[in-house]
């Protein structure tokens, strides 16, 4: 019963923790899938979802750069891409640009497929995407010969990709870039093709493995246009991603208030089971402090005890969490991801739990009388 207790808050831990962690991870998803040495992006662009462009031409003029190798523009469209299957509404969905030259984004699934997209009108899917939307996928999880709406124009579904959801896209769509001119006409004022999302960037093979270079490099692309365009490296963006939705969303805020709720929980179950066993105990406590037992003894012996507590629960909660997150994940989309570092810092959290519970539990023991206690 104390182990299910203590293994009951874990799991509340750990379920909050992966919220908050899958609403920090699947932003930078896309980022992570990346093979560049720098990104541009619009400086009004302060996360990923947000439709804020630069020139395509700031591309073609990095290309002067002699440390630059080669560039390749990602067009993301979110506001003017809504995909219908039939029967169903009209839902919102992230439709992104395959890279004409392979290797730019490293996607399970599009090496096999990219070629499936030589014809006109023709899409990935990713499978990822909610079922709420209505596309219909074989067992082996490849979508069935089926034409649904994008933006009004019909489109055929040939293959599959695996990308992922997060807080803001429920689903992915993949077309050739030039398809965006069709599928898109209004965007970046009747010119499709002429505004990127997103610029990744090669560079020399010597630059990029010197990060101060790297960094001089970033800083004169960004000077090439000061206020209509940043240059970062992968990781300066993932931090940038991380960070508003760490610090600027309410949701972030929720989840983390979450834990601490989960941690307040765990102390008052704690509290209660550790109250109990010393309640049952005082016979054999008030016998050890007559014989001179010192207090640091009844310490030491509550912390023991507090520890093992933490470790016996922690153990099942760690099982019964992989099931969970596994569940979490095949239905939601969302990355719930159960590392050792996190793991490690739930073990933390359910070990200062049953410690703060058993010192407060321990006090009634200090503050009597051994003759009071028979």
């Amino acid at each position: 019963m104390a182990t299910a207790g203590v293994g009951f808050a874990a799991v509340l831990m750990f379920t909050q923790n992966g919220f908050r962690n899958a609403l920090l991870d699947s932003p930078v998803a896309l980022i992570e899938k990346m093979r560049c040495d720098l990104v541009a992006v619009s400086p009004a662009r302060y996360m990923l979802p947000v439709n804020q462009r630069f020139p395509r031409d700031l591309l073609r003029r990095a290309m002067s750069d002699p440390a630059v190798e080669s560039v390749e523009p990602l067009l993301i469209e979110r506001l003017l891409a809504r995909v219908r299957v039939a029967g169903l509404p009209a839902r919102p969905i992230r439709v992104l640009s395959v890279p004409r030259s392979p290797g730019w984004l490293e996607i399970e699934g599009l090496t096999k497929s990219r070629s499936l997209l030589n014809a006109s009108g023709t899409a990935l899917i990713d499978r990822k995407t909610r079922t709420e939307y209505g596309f219909q996928f074989d067992q082996w999880e490849q979508p069935l010969p089926q034409t649904v709406e994008l933006a009004g124009k019909q489109i055929s579904l040939v293959g599959s990709v695996v990308v992922g959801t997060d807080f803001a896209n429920e689903g992915t769509l993949l077309i050739r870039e030039t398809a965006f001119a069709d599928y898109f006409p209004i965007r970046g004022n009747g010119q499709p093709l002429e505004v990127v999302d997103v610029g990744m960037i090669r560079l020399n093979e010597d630059v990029a493995r010197s990060p101060v270079q790297t960094a001089a490099v970033a800083e004169r692309l960004t000077s090439l246009a000061p206020g209509r365009w940043k240059v970062l490296s992968p990781l300066e963006l993932k931090h940038q991603e991380t960070q508003f939705w760490r610090e600027q969303t309410p949701v972030g805020k929720i989840f983390a208030i979450g834990t601490v709720m989960g941690f307040v929980v765990g102390v008052i179950i704690c509290y209660q089971i550790l109250f109990t066993s010393l309640q049952d105990a005082m016979p054999e406590f008030a016998t050890l402090r007559a014989m001179g037992y010192p207090n640091r003894f009844f310490v030491g012996l509550v912390i023991r005890q507090s520890v093992f507590l933490s470790f016996f629960g922690f153990v099942p909660a760690v099982l019964v969490t992989q099931g969970l997150f596994w569940l979490l994940e095949r239905y939601s989309g969302l990355p719930m991801l159960l590392t050792f570092e996190r793991m490690g810092n739930v073990l933390g959290l359910t070990t200062a739990m049953c410690l703060t519970s058993g010192l407060l539990a321990l006090r009634k023991l200090l503050r009597a009388d051994p003759a009071s206690l028979f």
